[in-house]
């Protein structure tokens, strides 16, 4: 059962995360009041947090409980909470992240002022026992733009394809917006949402924290460097629709952040088998040859060489990569056991 007219549906997709639905229900509780309803999608889960989830739903109302047998991936199960959604926005969070506890009220009230489709807080991104990040997407002033503006936004990666900092307008998110991917998904839908919106409102306030764990979809040591390419695609059939758009430059500047620092940088950062890492060589030097490096390099010295690096010092520049990225590692250890034992003196 729902409430009637609900205005806003709050979509949580859950796999395996009991240790978190405890602390999931407390964040969600309080959201349940001004005709809201809550969708929590349980993705097949094997751990015993399902029981949790419904008994939730049989205290409340208005949260509705979808019940996978076996794991669908979080793009169907976003897909299949949009299907039953009945709220006039939708906002969706991650089972284990937290936010502010007024988020919804300050998003609809910038919704109110500008009648936005889409509105965009700032994220702050979170490890484990740190109180404080930096900031992942979002910007530090107020803006009202154009969906012309906004596509160019995107495709500065001014605006990530993060869904949990961004209320939609139900309308806007269509059918089935989430390709069926295991990555990416979400950018996926970001960017079919701008595509059918005619006003985006970004606004200063830093309202969600994501927290970075181990065995996430972004942190996993096998990732599909396939689906970047998916996405990219998709966002640029989009875009082939924006009338005004000047598409080449654009485009070449996209295909230097999206496709090839993450082929060149992710399989390291998540300590993938080297032959991925060599694969994500190969990507980045293929799509390379469409990319604009004199312009590149009179938009960003610090991009081009970050480009250059990656495409022409290969596995030699992998080595590299992977040192640093144990010595940081090393520091980090050294520094959080200098404040242990400061804390005990």
């Amino acid at each position: 059962m729902t409430a009637p007219n609900p205005l806003v549906s709050l979509i949580v997709p859950v796999h395996n995360s009991r240790p978190h639905i405890p602390g999931l229900i407390a964040r969600l509780t309080p959201q349940l009041r001004d005709r809201n309803e809550v969708i929590l999608v349980d993705d097949g889960s094997t751990d015993g947090g399902s029981e949790l989830l419904e008994a939730f739903a049989a205290e409340h109302p208005r949260v509705t409980l979808i019940r996978f047998d076996s794991v669908h991936g979080v793009a169907r199960a976003r897909n299949a909470a949009l299907r039953a959604a009945h709220g006039e926005y939708v906002w969706f969070a991650d089972d284990d992240d937290s936010w502010s506890p007024d988020i919804l009220d300050v998003f609809l009230e910038a919704a109110a002022r500008s009648h936005a489709d889409i509105v965009v807080c700032r994220a702050e991104l979170r490890h484990p026992g740190d109180d404080s990040g930096a900031i992942i997407d979002g910007a530090d002033q107020e803006q009202v733009t154009s969906q012309q503006h906004a596509w160019e936004l995107i495709l500065e990666g001014a605006v990530q394809g993060y869904l949990w900092n961004k209320l939609f307008r139900r309308s806007v998110l269509g059918l089935d917006p989430f390709a069926d991917i295991t990555s990416q998904s979400d950018f996926t839908g970001v960017v079919r949402a701008v595509a059918n919106s005619s006003c985006v409102h970004l606004i200063p306030e830093t309202l969600y924290f994501h927290l970075v764990r181990e065995g996430s979809i972004t942190r996993r040591r096998t990732p599909d460097l396939a689906n970047l390419q998916r996405a990219h695609d998709i966002a640029v059939d989009l875009l082939s629709s924006v009338e005004g758009m000047e598409l080449d430059a654009s485009v070449s500047w996209f295909r230097a952040w999206f496709l090839i620092l993450p082929y060149g940088h992710t399989p390291t950062r998540v300590r993938a088998r080297w032959s991925v890492r060599r694969d994500g060589v190969r990507r980045a030097r293929q799509t390379v040859k469409h990319v604009d490096m004199a312009e590149l390099r009179s938009r960003s010295r610090r991009t081009y060489n970050r480009v250059w690096l990656v495409t022409r010092l290969g596995t030699f520049y992998l080595v590299a990569l992977h040192a640093a990225q144990v010595f940081r590692r090393l520091s980090r250890k050294v520094g959080r056991r200098s404040e242990s034992q400061s804390s005990v003196l």
